[in-house]
C-alpha cells in the first residue's frame, strides 16, 4: 500500500480541531482530529469514497490495525471501480459552532462530520454511501437539514470575512444594551487575548451593585446544544456571562472577572456548552467552591440586559452565583428546579453576591 496523501487540511476558527482529507490507494476519508496531541484527543472519521475497486466485505482486521477500510461494494453508490477527488475543488465549511465540518467538492456537499459524530456508532454522512455502515451513513435523507445548516454556516463565516466592522457593530449593540441596564459603562476590559473572536467584559453599577458582563461571547454559538435542546437549540446556544456584587465586595470583582474571562472560552476549548443550572468549580472567593450558572429566562423576575438578537438567535445571559461547598454538593445531586426551591431570601437577587450563602437547608 502506498503512503496516504493529504488532499486538504484546515484548522477550526474557534476550536482546537484539525480537519484533514486523506487519500490512499483504496479510499478517501474525512477526519476531524479533536485536541490533537493531547491525552484526551479524539479522532472522528468518515468515509468519503473508494479510490479503487470496492471489496466484497469490510476489512475488519485491517481496521484493528488502524488501516482505513474501503467501503464494500453493496454500500457504494459511485462507480464500483472507484473515483478520484480533485484536491483543487475541495473546500471545508466549518459549522457555526466550530466543532463540526462539511466537505464540498466544486460547491457540492459530499461529506459531513456533524457535532453528534461519535455517538451510537455514527460518525458522519457521505454522498457516496448507501444505507448505514460503521464508516459512514447515507447523506440523502439528512440533506434537507444538514444542507441548510451548512449554507447557514457559510453565510455566517462569510460575514466575518466581508464585514470589516463586525466587531464595532457587535460592540455597539452590547454597549447600548448594558447602558440601558445599568447606566454608564465604567470600565472596559478586553478578554480575548488577541484571539478570534473579539470579546470584552464591561463593568457598570447601579443601586449599590457592581456588574461585570461579557460582550462578544455570543458571537459564536456553543457546541452540542442541539443534543440537549432539540429543535429549540438555536434559542440557547449563544451566551454572555455576568457577575454582580454589592459595592462592599468590589475588590472581589477583579478575581471573578478573571475567572469569567477564562470561562468565556471554555465551551470551544472543551467542545461542550454552558447553560442554566450548570456548576463550575471556582475558588476565587474564600469560603466558596463553585459557580452556579443561572439564566434569567428561567427565573421570573431575575434581571438581565435586553439584547438584540444575534444572527436571529436569542442571547442568553448566565449569571455566575458563587456557592459554598455544601451548596455545590447539593446542586450536583439535584436538578436546578429543586435547588432553586431552597433559595434564601428574594430569588430576584440570587445573582448579587453579598457575602452570604444563597441557599438554606442544603447542608
Amino acid at each position: 500500500m502506498s503512503e496516504p496523501k493529504i488532499l486538504l487540511e484546515e484548522w477550526s476558527p474557534v476550536c482546537n480541531i484539525q480537519a484533514v482529507v486523506e487519500e490512499t490507494d483504496r479510499c478517501c476519508y474525512f477526519y476531524l482530529w479533536v485536541k490533537p496531541g493531547m491525552e484526551d484527543a479524539v479522532m472522528k472519521s468518515c468515509w468519503i469514497c473508494n479510490t479503487a475497486a470496492a471489496p466484497d466485505e469490510l476489512d475488519v482486521e485491517g481496521m484493528k490495525q488502524g488501516i482505513a477500510p474501503a467501503m464494500p461494494k453493496e454500500y457504494v453508490s459511485h462507480d464500483i471501480g472507484g473515483i478520484k477527488l480533485d484536491a483543487d475543488l475541495l473546500k471545508i465549511v466549518w459549522l457555526e459552532e466550530g466543532n463540526a465540518a462539511a466537505l464540498l467538492s466544486e460547491e457540492e456537499l459530499i461529506c459531513v462530520i456533524p457535532g453528534w459524530s461519535g455517538y451510537k456508532g455514527f460518525w458522519g454522512y457521505s454522498k457516496f454511501v448507501k444505507g448505514t455502515t460503521p464508516c459512514a451513513w447515507e447523506l440523502t435523507d439528512a440533506l434537507p437539514v444538514i444542507g441548510e445548516r451548512v449554507e447557514r454556516s457559510r453565510a455566517f463565516w462569510d460575514w466575518f470575512e466581508y464585514e470589516p466592522d463586525y466587531w464595532k457593530i457587535t460592540q455597539s449593540m452590547h454597549m447600548e444594551a448594558l447602558e440601558k441596564f445599568y447606566g454608564k459603562c465604567e470600565n472596559y476590559y478586553a478578554i480575548d487575548g488577541e484571539e478570534f473572536p473579539p470579546k470584552a467584559l464591561i463593568q457598570g453599577a447601579k443601586e449599590g451593585v457592581i456588574y461585570g458582563i461579557t460582550a462578544g461571547v455570543s458571537l459564536i454559538s456553543m457546541p452540542d446544544v442541539d443534543m440537549w435542546y432539540g429543535e429549540e437549540y438555536r434559542e440557547y446556544r449563544r451566551i454572555e456571562l455576568g457577575f454582580a456584587a454589592t459595592a462592599v465586595h468590589q475588590e472581589l470583582c477583579k478575581y471573578m472577572y478573571s475567572f469569567l474571562s477564562s470561562l468565556a472560552a471554555y465551551p470551544w476549548k472543551e467542545n461542550t456548552f454552558l447553560g442554566h443550572g450548570h456548576t463550575v468549580p471556582c475558588q476565587r472567593i474564600k469560603g466558596y467552591e463553585a459557580l452556579l450558572l443561572i439564566n434569567p429566562r428561567f427565573v421570573p423576575g431575575l434581571e438581565m440586559p435586553e439584547y438584540e438578537r444575534c444572527m436571529d438567535e436569542t442571547i442568553n445571559l448566565l449569571w455566575g452565583v458563587p456557592i459554598t461547598g455544601e451548596e455545590y454538593r447539593f446542586a450536583m445531586e439535584h436538578d436546578i428546579d429543586e435547588t432553586l426551591k431552597h433559595v434564601r431570601g428574594d430569588i430576584a437577587r440570587i445573582h448579587i453576591f453579598d457575602g452570604n450563602p444563597k441557599f438554606a437547608d442544603v447542608g
